[in-house]
C-alpha cells in the first residue's frame, strides 16, 4: 500500500468539541488538497457530520463503533477502498491510545488533543489516566471553553505539560484564542526578593525556570528538596530535585535543577535539605544549550516531608 501522506489524530472526551475542530480543519484554505481524505469517526456526539456534503469534497467518512474495530487491518481496508491522501481520525477519549496499533504506512502522524476547560477538573480526577493517555503523544492540546475558568488555565497548561513537556497548549475561548500572561497563576509572587517554593511552587518554578530562564537571573529560591549527586568530577555540584506524579504510580518522574555548594561532597545522595540560593544560567555542554543553576548561599539538612511524592491535583 502507498504512504498515507499525512493522518491527523484528534483525541479527547465526548463534548469536548472534537468534531467543531475537524470542522474548521477541514474549511481552511491551507487543508483543503486536490486528493482524497478518509476521516475515520469513533464515537457521535451532539455535533454531526454532512456525509454528502463531505463526499462533495472528496471528504469520505467510515465509522467505528467498537474500540476492537481499530486495527491495522480494519483501517487498510478502508484506505484500498478510498485511497486517501490524507486521515482524520476523531477518537474515543474512551477508548485506552496506548493499546493502539496504527497500519505501518501510517508514518506521519500528527496528535492532537481537545479538552474541555470547564469540565478539566472533573474528567482529571475522575478520569486521570485516560487523560494522561490523551496528551502523552499529542504535538498540540486545545482548550475549549476557557472563558469561565480563565485564571486555572496556567495551572491546567502546566499540569499538562508534566505529562508531554513538549506539547503546546492553546486556549481558545467564546471570542477565539486567549493569551496567557507568564506570569499569571503562579503559585508564588516572582516580583518578590525570595520566592517561597512550596510543592506547587517547586513544580512551577521547574516548568518556568526551564522555558523563562531569563526571568530568574538573579532571582533568590528557597526550597525544600531532595540532594542527587552529580555524575560529574565537581564536588560541589548537587541537583535539588522531586519526584512527582502527574497520572498514576507508573508515572512516577523527577525535576531538578543544578545546584553549586562548597560543601556539596559532605551531603548524602538523597538527602533532604532545606536551602536558600540565587539563580543564575550556565552553559551546558552535554545538553547544548544554557541551563539554570542555583548558587546555595545557605543549607541545612531536614526532615523528609510527609508526602514525598508531590501530585499534580489537576493532573
Amino acid at each position: 500500500m502507498d504512504m498515507t501522506e499525512t493522518v491527523v489524530f484528534v483525541n479527547g472526551f465526548l463534548e469536548a468539541g472534537k468534531t467543531t475542530f475537524i470542522k474548521e480543519l477541514l474549511d481552511r484554505d491551507g487543508f483543503r488538497i486536490n486528493g482524497k481524505m478518509l476521516l475515520i469517526v469513533c464515537e457521535e456526539g451532539e455535533e454531526e457530520y454532512d456525509r454528502k456534503e463531505l463526499e462533495q469534497r472528496k471528504v469520505y467518512v467510515e465509522y467505528l463503533e467498537n474500540e476492537e474495530d481499530f486495527t491495522p487491518e480494519r483501517i487498510s481496508e478502508m484506505e484500498r477502498r478510498i485511497r486517501p491522501d490524507i486521515v482524520i481520525v476523531e477518537y474515543n477519549g474512551m477508548w485506552r491510545r496506548k493499546d493502539l496499533r496504527f497500519p505501518d504506512n501510517w508514518q506521519n502522524i500528527v496528535e492532537v488533543a481537545i479538552i474541555d476547560a470547564a469540565t478539566f477538573k472533573i474528567y482529571s480526577e475522575n478520569l486521570r489516566v485516560f487523560l494522561a493517555e490523551q496528551v502523552r503523544t499529542a504535538e498540540m492540546v486545545i482548550f475549549n471553553r476557557c472563558d469561565g475558568v480563565r485564571e486555572k488555565l496556567a495551572d491546567y497548561g502546566r499540569n499538562i505539560k508534566a505529562v508531554n513537556p513538549g506539547v503546546c497548549n492553546l486556549f481558545r475561548g467564546a471570542e477565539g484564542d486567549i493569551v496567557l500572561d507568564p506570569d499569571e497563576s503562579l503559585p508564588y509572587d516572582i516580583s518578590k526578593d525570595v520566592l517561597e517554593l512550596d510543592d506547587p511552587g517547586f513544580f512551577a518554578f521547574f516548568m518556568d525556570v526551564h522555558e523563562r530562564c531569563e526571568k530568574y537571573i538573579g532571582k533568590m529560591v528557597s526550597f525544600r528538596a531532595k540532594a542527587y549527586q552529580t555524575k560529574t568530577d565537581e564536588d560541589f555540584l548537587f541537583v535539588a530535585g522531586r519526584q512527582v506524579m502527574a497520572c498514576c504510580e507508573a508515572d512516577i518522574s523527577f525535576i531538578g535543577f543544578l545546584c553549586s555548594y562548597p560543601k556539596a561532597y559532605e551531603l548524602k545522595n538523597r538527602e533532604w535539605i532545606r536551602a536558600v540560593g540565587k539563580m543564575k544560567m550556565i552553559y551546558d555542554e552535554t545538553a547544548g544549550r544554557q541551563v539554570p543553576l542555583c548558587r546555595i548561599t545557605s543549607l541545612e539538612v531536614t526532615e523528609a516531608p510527609e508526602e514525598e511524592i508531590m501530585t499534580i491535583s489537576a493532573m
